[in-house]
Formats: C-alpha cells, structure tokens, sequence
C-alpha cells in the first residue's frame, strides 16, 4: 500500500515527523515491513531525524551513494531495466529491526533533474516497493511538481497533515477536494489549548472521528529530532513512557498510527472485495 503525507502548508504541520511517528509505532507493533523515502530536499529530511549527524554526512558524500544506494541510483537502474528487488536490497538502509528502512537521497543533483527522472519511471519504483514492502511511506513535497501529483495520484492513502491555523483549515478543505475522498488527517505539533483544537475541527469540516488523529507538541521529541535520535526516543517510550507529556504524547501517537493502519486495512479488504468481483464477473456472461 502506498501511503502518502501531504501539507497544504509548508514548514509548519511537521509533516516528516508525523510519517516518521506512525510508521516507526506501526514497526514497533509488528504491523510488517515498511519503507520510507521523500520527493524533496530538505534541511529536516527524514535523514536528519532518524539518523545521528556523522551518518547524515556520510549520505552527502558525492559518488557513494549516487552511484551504489539511494533514491537516484534505483530511478537510473530502473530507467535502464535493471532488476528492482535487486536495486532495493542495495539501495535501502535499515533503521529499525528489519521492518522499517529508508531510502536515501545524496542530495547532489538538482530538484528538477530528479522530478523528471522520478516521472519516467514512478510507476515502475512503486511497484517494486510494494513488492518489498507492505506499506510504502512517502512524504510528498507540498509544491504541485511533477513528482508530487504523481505520487497523490498513485497514493492508496492520503494522510494530510493539518494546522490548527483557521485560514490554512479553509485553504485546504476549499481548494483540495480531489483528494479528501482518500484522505485521511493528523493534526501535527497539536496543542489543545489553540481555538481550533481537534473537536472544533472535526465539527467544522464534517471529520469522522475514525479518520482523524493528532500528535501532540513534545518538547524532547524536538530534542531527539535536533540529534537525529526520534526512533530511539519512540522505542523508549513505547511500553512505559518517561513522564506524564511523554505518556500523554505516545498514548495519542499510538491511537494515530493505529487510525491509519485500521484504515489501510479496510482499504486491502476492499481492494480483495474489488478483485474478487471482477474476476466473478469475468466468468459471468450477463456482465459483457
């Protein structure tokens, strides 16, 4: 399955710790193997949170993982016909147990290099990750590029990272209507206490409450982030949390995650159903 995250805001709904957090917790409970991988450069890259500054440089360094690991040496060996699970097993790099992996950028070529080299051959790269993974998690650069749609396009799930900002709510829910069929939402560095806190959200746009979760402002998950530690914070805390805000943040964090695997789920079980039928309706003569 092919989950997307997704802001109509930029910088400010966290939306590559939010993928991060429920991925990570969705690892930790043994929900199956997952990979991640962003469409963009970014200061705070998924490298820059999960992996500690030293393995953050060693990414940077031009040639190695250009030519031998990383998102741009799997879009240039599929490009040339290349086997995918083969360019996968090099290319992507553990982070948690054995269900949890990353596929890195080396950050030396330039965005719209990668945006057209990413829009010969997106279909060809999701299909080899589902077929190496169970879920494939993307963070989605919020620019409409060429690599963008065809990721929210393709998307099984839509997860948009909301803001409890009244104009950015507007802006999203007026203008966005294509993918809200699919979508689901987290409100990110969620504070209770702000006029539009979760209630009045999902009063506001009509949100089912089954597709709707939050992941509260944590001052040391910040702190992890800054050290390229947050999985091992997560893993800390996930049995017995450290301390009353870090209970108050896991517990919800948890309820998220599972909020959105419950509605992967149901998606499969459609997608069964789906299939099912038409190969049914293949063999019946009064359906052609």
């Amino acid at each position: 399955m092919k989950i997307a995250f997704w802001s109509n805001v930029r910088g400010r709904s966290g939306v590559t710790t939010n993928m991060v957090c429920i991925s990570a917790l969705a690892a930790i409970a043994g929900a199956g193997k997952s990979v991640l991988l962003e469409n963009h450069y970014s200061y705070k890259s998924i490298a820059s949170i999960v992996l500690p500054g030293e393995q953050v440089e060693q990414l940077k360094e031009s040639g190695r993982y250009y030519n031998r690991e990383g998102i741009e040496y799997v879009l240039k060996g599929l490009y040339s016909g290349e086997d995918g699970s083969e360019l996968l097993r090099h290319a992507a790099m553990p982070l948690l147990y054995t269900s949890m992996y990353y596929l890195p950028q080396s950050y030396i070529i330039n965005k719209e290099v990668f945006n057209y080299e990413f829009s010969l051959v997106y279909k060809k790269l999701f299909y080899n990750l589902e077929a190496f993974s169970d879920n494939v998690f993307i963070d989605t650069e919020r620019n409409e590029n060429l690599s963008s749609n065809a990721i929210l396009t393709e998307a099984d799930l839509v997860v948009v990272n909301l803001v409890q900002d009244k104009v950015a709510l507007r802006e999203f829910f007026d203008n966005y209507s294509s993918i809200q069929e699919k979508s689901v939402y987290l409100i990110g560095a969620y504070q209770p206490e702000l006029l539009f806190n979760y209630r009045r959200i999902c009063y506001e746009y009509h949100i089912p409450r089954d597709r709707i979760g939050i992941i509260p402002y944590n001052i040391e998950l910040s702190e992890a982030m800054s050290g390229g530690r947050i999985l091992q914070f997560l893993n800390r805390n996930y049995e017995k949390a450290s301390g009353r805000e870090n209970d108050y943040f896991m517990r919800n964090c948890k309820k998220s995650s599972m909020m959105v695997r419950k509605n992967l789920i149901n998606l499969r079980k459609r997608k069964k159903e789906e299939y099912a039928q038409s190969y049914i309706n293949s063999f019946n003569p009064f359906t052609l």
